[in-house]
């Protein structure tokens, strides 16, 4: 895991790499900086801390693997604030989510998320292919990937 510490001050923007970032009031300036790192409230840094305690607390690896799904490298604070953005900062449906996400996982991580596409649509994946066509379609202006479905 990437170790970086962040503090409720650096997380709201007041000390830090976002120190002078105009912390939670540049969120209305733009939008996307909205649960990020150096521009939390005081109250989204409670939840933030709030929910790193119970990750720590619970020490389960299968719950620490869903937070971390994309690989520690991600970091600490982004994995989190990732989880927490996604349930709006509302401490007993980020802990839902994520218990409900790791039994979800369970099967496919028992069975080393399915290595063979077949085995895990139960067809073969020229049919699938077929039937729900995907596209990945280089990017968009804003530098995200187009995805077509």
């Amino acid at each position: 895991m990437v170790d970086e510490q962040w503090d409720k001050d650096m997380l709201t923007g007041k000390t830090g790499p976002m120190e002078g970032k105009g912390g939670a009031e540049a969120v209305k300036k733009d939008a996307m900086l909205w649960g990020r790192a150096g521009h939390l409230t005081e109250e989204q840094a409670d939840v933030y801390e709030k929910f790193k305690n119970e990750v720590a607390a619970r020490d389960n690896p299968d719950f620490t693997s869903t937070i971390y799904s994309f690989g520690e490298e991600e970091g600490e604070v982004w994995a989190l604030l990732r989880w927490c953005r996604a349930r709006k900062f509302v401490y007993d449906d980020i802990i839902k989510m994520v218990e409900e996400a790791t039994e979800c996982r369970k099967e496919a991580k028992s069975n080393d998320f399915y290595r063979d596409p077949k085995e895990a649509l139960g067809c073969d994946m020229a049919l699938y292919m077929a039937q729900f066509p995907q596209v990945y379609s280089g990017y968009a202006k804003n530098g995200v990937p187009l995805f077509f479905q």
